[in-house]
């Protein structure tokens, strides 16, 4: 029986891809598939069609664009999203795995390590301006899209990933699994290696403005928090950008009002799979070893 779907969007490299697909294939148990969901530009020159599941979206502009197309064909009651050139360990699974068998978890973050850091990065936050920035087990919302674990149930009754919320689509559904009243866990038994460096701390123009529209789209989270962040404090965030651009952005960038009201998910659809009365899926990983405590987040 498939436990787990694994899912690796790639656009135009690939070089990464294959370097994730050889560790998986290396350190992959049986009872997981491997789907790459690409921009229609990768022609399989070592013939893997029988070991991974190719799909082509050649409209796709980016990751995300390629997860929104690529979830809902997963087989699997656990969508795991990988990044392209990211490495894996054997047993790294497991040890996520083991967070699912809580009904209330929606979804887990692995340790996800960049090359320039000693620290793993935990899963993700929005921070009090509604930035995309690193966690910590204790402060995580979300896994990152780059190494996250997702039930299929869960993403079903979202919606899947909204391509209009770019790289904080996994903000966006950690946000409304907290309001929903679920729970993001850390497995700190699992390790994704990313192979790349971290620039989750990199403040932009087009940061600032998807910061703005994640406010906007969960606004009651945020306004229950007293995150607010205004212009003066906008600029001072912005200043160690060292680009006049940005720092004018953080003063005059309006949210996406289209995208902060697109395709808004029903909560009661999310709160029935949370409390098991939507039984797409459920998961039991029928597994007599527990694994290492995992920690829950502060979302």
């Amino acid at each position: 029986m498939l436990k787990v779907s694994i899912v690796i969007p790639s656009v135009d490299n690939a070089h990464r891809l294959e370097t994730t697909l050889i560790s998986l294939l290396e350190n992959c148990p049986s009872e997981c598939e491997i789907v790459v969901p690409h921009s229609g530009y990768y022609d399989d020159p070592y013939d893997i069609a029988d070991e991974v599941r190719l799909i082509e979206v050649p409209a796709a502009r980016n990751e995300v664009e390629l997860l929104a197309v690529a979830w809902s064909m997963c087989k699997a009651p656990i969508v795991h999203t990988l990044a392209t050139g990211a490495t894996v360990e054997a047993g790294w699974l497991e040890e996520a795995l083991a967070g699912f068998q809580r009904p209330e978890v929606m979804a887990v973050a692995p340790q996800s390590h960049y090359n320039d850091s000693n620290e793993p990065v935990q899963g993700v936050l929005a921070d009090d301006f509604g930035l995309r920035a690193a966690a910590s087990a204790a402060t995580m919302q979300a896994p990152m899209l780059q190494a996250g674990f997702y039930r299929y149930s869960l993403l079903a009754a979202v919606g899947g990933f909204c391509t209009r919320m770019e790289q904080v689509a996994d903000l966006d559904i950690g946000l409304w699994i907290a309001e929903a009243g679920g729970r993001c866990e850390v497995a700190t038994g699992s390790h994704v290696y990313l192979n790349e460096p971290n620039d989750l701390g990199r403040v932009t123009a087009d940061r600032i403005r998807l910061a703005r529209t994640l406010q906007l789209r969960h606004q009651e989270w945020f306004a229950s928090r007293g995150k607010t962040g205004g212009k003066l404090g906008w600029l001072s965030r912005s200043v160690g950008s060292g680009s006049i651009a940005t720092m004018m952005s953080a003063l005059t960038a309006k949210a996406d009002a289209k995208a902060a009201l697109h395709r808004l998910p029903d909560l009661d659809d999310v709160r029935a799979v949370i409390e098991g009365r939507d039984q797409t899926f459920r998961f039991d990983p029928r597994n007599d070893h527990p694994g290492p405590r995992l920690h829950r987040s502060a979302a």
